[in-house]
């Protein structure tokens, strides 16, 4: 259940980035000679921003359950799933490009993930 618990913090986080993302698309680049005030309050009622900044508290208000019950040095680790949905999220939906070292990477952290997971249960 933990796990559980864990990973939807995790999606959250990751839902979070892409919800940004996506926001600021309408913003990028930012013109740094152009009205920053207007420029700032136009991107803090974006809906995509603002539903970035939701996902982020959930997010948080559900991390701060999992280190209530779980040992910190077993559940951090796990925001790396973090960064393998944002790698593959972003190559879905913004059709960024994964090379052979991200691919890489990715095996690398699952591969840690899954160690990780295994000594919970060898404790």
């Amino acid at each position: 259940m933990n796990f559980v618990i864990i990973i939807i913090s995790v999606l959250l986080n990751a839902l979070a980035q892409i919800f940004l993302k996506i926001g600021m698309k309408k913003f990028a680049p930012i013109d740094l000679n152009s009205n920053l005030f207007q420029t700032f309050i136009s991107i803090m009622v974006n809906p995509y921003i603002i539903g970035g900044f939701i996902s982020y508290g959930v997010s948080i208000i559900i991390w701060l359950w999992v280190l209530s019950k779980v040992e910190v040095s077993l559940a951090y680790p796990f925001q790396a799933l973090g960064y393998i949905l944002v790698t593959i999220l972003a190559w879905l939906i913004f059709h960024e490009e994964i090379n052979i070292l991200r691919i890489a990477a990715i095996v690398f952290i699952s591969i840690g993930l899954i160690l990780l997971a295994l000594s919970a249960k060898v404790t």
